[in-house]
């Protein structure tokens, strides 16, 4: 799916206390989700998700707004709370508009 959808399929379905493990420009984010903000910024929509890190070497909460770094999207895991159900998207392209 392109990077528009993606981030369609985290606004409908990606609720408080799931799992969200993200990969982006050689990053990876797994972790809780702590706030999926929906807000417009600057007159365009915007779409962050704050993120309880779990990790072995250290714990902390980040913040990634997902409108600025779609383009380097390249795929993520959802894995919502109280479910062994889990959907991977990978990203194939963003559509240049």
């Amino acid at each position: 799916m392109n990077c528009d959808e993606a981030l369609k399929y985290i606004i409908d379905n990606v609720k408080i206390y799931d799992t969200l493990e993200l990969s982006y420009n050689r990053v990876f984010t797994p972790g809780e989700v702590l706030n999926v903000d929906t807000s417009e910024y600057h007159g365009k929509p915007g779409l962050k998700v704050v993120i309880h890190v779990l990790e072995d070497t250290f714990t902390s909460s980040v913040e990634v707004d997902l409108e600025e770094v779609k383009d380097e999207l390249i795929e993520f895991k959802h894995i919502p709370k109280n479910s062994n159900n889990e959907t991977i998207v990978i990203i194939d392209r963003c559509e240049d508009k």
